[in-house]
């Protein structure tokens, strides 16, 4: 049996475009998509759903959380650059994930 490859991957969630967004890694985006998709059922009123706004695919951990790093550091401006220059309407990308 042979092992699968690491994943590692890096995402920004955002609730609306040029609003506040949510930069991290994850090694199962599909599963945190999902779940970041879904509001608390007891949270009045509920809050809006964040949406998988951009991410990017990494095989080894560090160079992901590297970039994480580096994205952090970056200005709003250019992470909303970067966004828009792959997604420039903000759509959400969770379907776009392998199951």
């Amino acid at each position: 049996m042979q092992a699968q490859e690491p994943h590692y991957f890096v995402y920004i969630f955002g609730y609306q475009p040029r609003e506040n967004v949510e930069i991290g890694v994850a090694g199962d985006l599909q599963k945190l998509s999902h779940s970041k998709a879904a509001p608390a059922p007891d949270t009045l009123p509920a809050p809006l759903p964040a949406k998988l706004v951009y991410y990017e695919h990494y095989q080894v951990e560090d160079e992901a959380l590297n970039r994480e790093r580096q994205l952090k550091g970056e200005s709003r401006d250019a992470t909303f650059y970067l966004i828009e220059s792959m997604n420039p309407n903000w759509l959400d990308l969770s379907d776009t994930l392998d199951d």
